[in-house]
């Protein structure tokens, strides 16, 4: 299953990635973001997406992994 590792480490790696860039837009960072419009909540939306859909892959193949 050391393909199945590899995916999950960098699904981990992502969703760590995301984590950061969303803390970034929602913190002190993003009010100099907010100066470029309304998108600004849209990619806050999309990120949490991402980061969801990187959850249900690291459940579904987490006992995959193990084995």
């Amino acid at each position: 299953m050391a393909i199945v590792h590899e995916f999950v480490e960098d699904w981990i790696e992502m969703r760590s990635k995301l984590q950061r860039q969303l803390k970034l837009l929602e913190g002190g960072m993003g009010k100099e973001i907010n100066a470029i419009g309304s998108t600004t909540e849209a990619t806050k939306i999309r990120i949490k997406k991402w980061i969801d859909e990187l959850n249900d892959l690291l459940k579904e193949y987490a006992h995959a992994d193990r084995t």
